[in-house]
């Protein structure tokens, strides 16, 4: 078992947080190159950087594992950095890097999940090893070396022992930093940095102030020993030196020759053609078209550029814990609530308070600003979610041997992070089902259907009246309703006759628990699990899941959530002496009823005949049974609410009145009663102090 080092607990939020959003990064850019089929130059430098950081954070947050695994990974692109041509049709490179993506994530979760700072400390020695050989093989396959030369294009550090040891070009400082400066290795590190891309070779003593604060003490107690070869001139490379920050002195203890000293037509033609292929080596490793910028440095630039551009201030952009916003809008919602407290208080009825109610008005106005921006504080895109979704498709593409395009679109939709977190799950068994069930395997039955090779999987978000709808659709086979229907009944799961069933609830059986048209269980799907627990969790954030699939075109699963779940606007009506809200997002209408209107089905069910449609009529009071003197049809409300593709007409005793309402959970100790499935959802507090039941049409309706 490994210990996380003390005093690093306040500093690890901020590492699992940068550390996840660069593996995503990574994964992205893997995705896109590999799609494409190339690299280009800046993609390679931003992989680098990104190894380059987790093995620096990894390495200071005491994570020696995942730093030795970034490190490795880290030199594998360092080749691929310098000779960019060997990663061409090189697919195994790809696997291997989503095997360290993985296998980072796996360790940062066990970490995240130890309770008592312990944890189990994964061995990445084989995955090393494999990183160890994939090197190899590119600097194979980028040039045949020599023997004695093949180390040389994976560090600079090797190169520099495979160059002649007596190199006239070579320079060598000793530099010393100020006294009390503190921190000299780093400030060593900033120095090389500095330096680098005026340098064709490079190296310094001690070589690893990067990771090691005790070389502080070597630099303080010896200088800071630094052997350079200038492309250009020695001089400027040394006026860099010198004005460094920190830099109190340096000595040069060796100085390159005088070109006149070696000229060139003096050189035999042997050695001159031998001298520059020996520094070509340590020259292609640190050129500088080829070296990127320190994180700190580019962030730098950026920030710069961005200010030149605009001529303002740059923007302050902060990481908040979620559970401070959590806090937050609890805060905001006991506001609201206490708001409507003070402007409905009984007390204040047949009172003419022109001051006290312009500034409850105005009261009311900044509250509901306070609230909308602490909700945009809570909105995030689903970006993050749906290039998650890339990454099954290609793994999924490569294991079932199915050429597919996946396609996105939306992915700037922006909805409560709470909700965001709930999609994750469905979105993956859902994207999973139409690789594994809806595309075709055999190539030839798309083309003998009149369809293109490639299948084509769609991932599409877009905003509609306070709810935000995603659908997931393929072009494959679609749902066969005779399969559905027999395996349902060999299943035991029809609960009437086969012939009183539609396409649409057929097609909806697919979401019942246990239900599996695979044969056999594979990889991916067939156990029976997974599409009710895609709808449980929809639901569970107050969606709804419909399937729209015909055979032989393809299957749409289109998934309704709202944008929020904490705050919504309901409509508020009673029911004997209780109040309950309706939200109005599910409500079509609301009308009086006339006898004329009212029918009845063979069942002697009520209905009720509106333009032509007949929809069925649910009591409230009979439903929740509460007594009530409002019994008959005529001198009550009726609301037509609609969800799912399903619409009934719910009967109440009158209107109260739009309200924007705080949404409360019930009590822990009444979840022993599954209120939920009786169609409640939560509760409210009133203006008035009392509470008001909000109703869930999906569960009321089903």
């Amino acid at each position: 078992m490994a210990r996380i080092e003390p005093g690093m607990e306040a500093m690890l939020d901020m590492y699992f947080y940068e550390t996840n959003t660069l593996l995503e990064q990574l994964d992205e850019i893997l995705l896109r190159t590999e799609q494409a089929n190339c690299f280009d130059s800046e993609d390679i430098k931003e992989i680098f950087r990104i190894m380059h950081t987790i093995k620096g954070s990894s390495a200071m947050m005491g994570f020696d594992n995942l730093s030795v695994l970034a490190h490795k990974a880290e030199d594998m692109f360092f080749v691929i950095r310098e000779n960019p041509d060997v990663i061409t049709d090189v697919s195994f490179v790809y696997d291997l890097v989503f095997q360290v993506s993985d296998s980072y994530k796996a360790q940062i979760e066990a970490i995240q999940n130890n309770e008592d700072g312990e944890y189990e400390s994964t061995d990445f020695s084989e995955l090393i090893d494999k990183l160890l050989k994939a090197r190899d093989v590119l600097m194979g396959v980028a040039e045949a070396p020599a023997a004695d030369s093949g180390a040389a294009a994976h560090a600079a550090e090797s190169a520099a022992e495979a160059a002649p040891s007596a190199d006239p070009n070579k320079t060598t400082v000793k530099v010393f930093f100020e006294d009390g400066c503190q921190m000299e290795n780093l400030r060593a590190f900033l120095l090389i940095n500095t330096i680098r891309d005026e340098c064709s070779f490079l190296e310094f003593t001690p070589a690893d102030v990067e990771t090691n604060p005790d070389s502080s003490k070597l630099i303080v107690e010896n200088g800071f020993v630094i052997t350079f070869t200038p492309i250009d001139n020695v001089d400027f490379v040394l006026k860099q030196i010198e004005s460094a920050l920190n830099v109190q002195s340096y000595e040069i203890v060796s100085a390159a020759a005088p070109a006149e000293e070696a000229p060139a037509a003096e050189l035999p033609p042997e050695p001159k053609a031998e001298a520059p292929a020996a520094i070509a080596a340590p020259a292609a490793v640190e050129s500088p078209a080829a070296k990127e910028q320190s994180a700190v440095e580019k962030a730098q630039a950026a920030v710069e550029k961005a200010q030149a551009a605009s001529g303002m201030q740059k923007q302050n952009l902060i990481s908040v814990n979620l559970a401070k916003l959590d806090a937050l809008h609890d805060i905001v919602g006991e506001i609201i609530t206490t708001e409507s407290m003070v402007i409905s208080n009984p007390d204040l009825e047949g009172l003419e308070l022109e001051s006290f109610n312009k500034a409850a008005r105005q009261l009311r106005k900044l509250t509901s600003e306070l609230q909308d921006t602490v909700m945009s504080i809570r909105m995030v895109p689903l970006a993050g979610v749906f290039q998650k979704m890339n990454r099954i498709v290609r793994d999924m593409r490569k294991k079932l041997g199915k050429e597919v395009d996946f396609l996105i679109e939306g992915e700037d939709t922006e909805v409560d992070k709470s909700i965001v977190d709930s999609l994750q799950d469905p979105l993956m068994h859902l994207v999973r089902n139409c690789m594994d069930h809806g595309i075709e395997e055999n190539v030839q039955d798309r083309i003998k259907a009149g369809k293109p090779e490639k299948g084509t999987l769609k991932l599409i978000a877009q905003n509609a009246s306070g709810e935000v709808i995603i659908t997931v659709s393929d072009d494959g086979k679609g749902i066969d309703p005779e399969k559905v229907l027999s395996k349902a009944k060999r299943q035991g799961l029809l609960t009437k006759p086969e012939s009183e069933y539609t396409e649409k609830e057929i097609q909806n059986m697919i979401l019942l628990p246990g239900f599996s048209t695979n044969e056999q269980a594979t990889e991916f799907s067939g156990r029976g699990v997974g599409m009710d627990v895609v709808k449980a969790n929809v639901e569970k954030c107050g969606g709804s899941i419909t399937i729209d699939s015909k055979k032989g075109h393809g299957t749409s699963f289109i998934i309704k959530i709202p944008l929020t779940l904490a705050i919504i606007d309901g409509m508020e009506v009673t029911c004997g002496g209780m109040v309950f809200t309706v939200p109005i997002s599910t409500i079509r209408e609301s009308f009086k009823v006339e006898a004329s209107q009212i029918v009845r089905d063979t069942n002697n069910n009520e209905m009720i005949m509106i333009r032509g449609v007949c929809y069925p009529i649910l009591r409230m009071h009979d439903k929740f049974g509460i007594e009530t003197k409002v019994t008959d049809l005529e001198d009550g409300i009726l609301l037509l609410v609609e969800t799912d593709n399903k619409s009934v007409c719910i009967f109440a005793d009158k209107l109260i009145g739009e309200q924007q309402v705080v949404v409360k959970p019930f009590p822990k100790y009444l979840s022993r009663y599954n209120i939920k499935s009786a169609g409640l959802s939560g509760c409210t507090i009133m203006g008035d102090g009392s509470i008001s039941l909000i109703v869930d049409t999906n569960t009321l309706i089903g």
